[in-house]
């Protein structure tokens, strides 16, 4: 009995401290909009990341900067900081802006949003309010902090440009492709991209349907370029992005660390005709070669063995069955290789061209403009 009460009272005392701390700390009144010059206070306090919510909500997230939740000005630790407060849940770092907005690393992107798309305490600040950008990096099941939604919104002075930003009390307008990606754990920033025309037939149009920036890593695998340098993110239409993970998920159990790619949006026709590539659509994606965990490289350039279906060696038989599973598996609806055309030696072309069903040429490479794409 003795030995059970030495054990309950340090246990009892540190569970009193505990709720005495809790008790003695209450939140500040915020004011719809402060300002600062820049200097942070010394005590001045920063949320933790995962800060329970009276509601029972948990607030997650980077703390300090845009878009972050904040109690008073301190809690923004910027220059030119203002905390949001009315109309904004759990406060929203802030500043004000008349076009554009700094980022920082370790927080999602920014976007100046016009005041006439802003509740009062925004639209009070001038022009435009800077908010956070929509990321599932950051945010993986709505793109965005408990109470705000991922919707469209106009650039302040700039009513041309729109892109998904995190407004209060919104409903997320993202569409069932881009919160079917969400799901599958993949960190993207939605997005949206005006319209183009090619320089040399400005009567075609390039069109992205659900454009996202899709984050490095995908599932663990990173993107490089051909060179191996370090690629963030590509732009992709959605139903690409969807391809993409599936090709990386497809590579991985492999021992695939890193898929290295040559580009994809694009807005052009193919070479020698007048219709556009789907690199112009986001739809394509150039592949050159993957990067394993045992410090192996193998190259579309320096791997593949052509105008053969029985390749021998190691790069050549993972080469040639990595883009047979992808074709038989209809993760792309066309699938270029080095044995399509010359001009394809140093990468696999693959794209989403609707109804298409179609793997390069194996028995003797093509050489002339491309009959299917590019």
């Amino acid at each position: 009995m003795i030995g059970a009460m030495k054990t309950f009272i340090p246990v009892l005392l540190s569970c009193l401290l505990s709720f005495l701390t809790a008790c003695g700390s209450s939140p500040s009144g915020g004011e719809d909009a402060s300002t600062t010059d820049g200097t942070v206070p010394a005590d001045a306090v920063v949320q933790s990341d995962a800060a329970v919510q009276p509601d029972g909500a948990v607030e997650t997230g980077p703390t300090g900067f845009i878009g972050s939740p904040c109690d008073t000005v301190a809690d923004c630790t910027y220059a030119g900081a203002v905390c949001l407060t009315g109309g904004f849940p759990n406060g929203t770092c802030s500043q004000a802006c008349d076009l554009y907005c700094p980022d920082e690393d370790g927080h999602p992107m920014t976007f100046c949003v016009a005041a006439g798309e802003l509740p009062p305490a925004g639209a009070a600040l001038g022009d435009g309010a800077c908010l956070s950008r929509c990321d599932f990096g950051f945010f993986p099941d709505t793109g965005c902090r408990p109470d705000y939604g991922c919707v469209a919104v106009a650039r302040a002075n700039e009513p041309g440009t729109v892109t998904y930003s995190c407004l209060p009390g919104e409903e997320t307008e993202l569409t069932q492709c881009q919160l079917d990606l969400a799901a599958r754990g993949v960190s993207f920033e939605p997005t949206i991209i005006p319209d183009e025309h090619p320089s040399t037939h400005p009567n075609l149009t390039c069109h992205i349907v659900d454009p996202v920036y899709v984050n490095s890593p995908i599932h663990d695998v990173e993107l490089r370029t051909s060179g191996g340098a370090p690629s963030a993110r590509i732009l992709a239409s959605c139903i690409m992005a969807h391809a993409v993970v599936d090709t990386i998920d497809d590579v991985k159990p492999f021992g695939v660390v890193a898929l290295r790619h040559m580009g994809t949006y694009n807005c052009r026709v193919i070479a020698g005709t007048s219709t556009l590539s789907e690199h112009s659509f986001a739809t394509a994606i150039d592949i050159a070669g993957f990067d394993f965990d045992d410090a192996t490289l193998y190259t579309i350039f320096d791997d593949w063995e052509h105008d053969t279906a029985n390749p021998v060696t190691p790069g050549g038989i993972f080469l040639y069955e990595a883009a047979h599973r992808w074709f038989d598996s209809l993760y792309w609806n066309i699938i270029l290789t080095p044995n399509y055309n010359v001009a394809h030696d140093d990468h696999f072309h693959v794209d989403m061209t609707p109804g298409s069903h179609f793997m390069g040429f194996t028995d003797g490479r093509y050489i002339g403009p491309a009959p299917y794409a590019d």
